[in-house]
């Protein structure tokens, strides 16, 4: 096809308002406003967590960059996959030298109206919290440590929060 026909058709779409390509900027804003609201819910579900364990007389949880890697590293996958299985404790025992770990998981599908990250944080943390597994989990006398990891997969958002002592 000649350059010049190449061209004009080119143009002859894009008065059309045809496109087909997203800007770099867009593209890099709307990550980084994802990766934003993710580390928001990642705040959230840990200070959610922290309150109902006081209020249930066991101590906060802090968050341990090793254990936090794992969380992410999980969150990742599953939301890459999409898919939804626990995975052994053993890897953040033996990776980050604990003698204890347990993990909760959630995926939590947003509607078209959204959600505050401190909203969704707190609505994930109760939904654990009605589940005795993972109440127990987060309940735990044994965790001292925590880590979360928050990734998106279309509308839906995949959490994971690792406890650790």
């Amino acid at each position: 096809m000649p350059k010049r026909l190449l061209l004009v058709l080119v143009m002859a779409l894009s008065t059309l308002g045809t496109t087909t390509a997203v800007a770099p900027q867009t593209a890099t804003a709307a990550t980084t406003t994802t990766a934003a609201y993710a580390n928001q819910v990642e705040v959230a579900i840990t200070k959610y967590t922290n309150l109902h364990r006081r209020s249930h007389g066991r101590g906060a949880v802090a968050v341990n960059s090793c254990v936090d890697k794992y969380a992410e590293a999980w969150a990742g996958h599953l939301a890459s996959t999409r898919r939804f299985y626990h995975r052994s404790w053993r890897s953040i025992t033996s990776g980050c030298h604990k003698s204890y770990a347990s993990e909760n998981i959630a995926r939590y599908r947003l509607g078209t109206a959204g959600s505050t990250p401190d909203a969704l944080g707190k609505r994930i943390v109760q939904m654990w919290m009605n589940s005795s597994g993972h109440r127990a989990n987060l309940l735990s006398s044994k965790a001292r440590t925590t880590g979360v990891g928050v990734r998106k997969s279309g509308a839906t958002w995949y959490m994971v929060q690792n406890f650790a002592s």
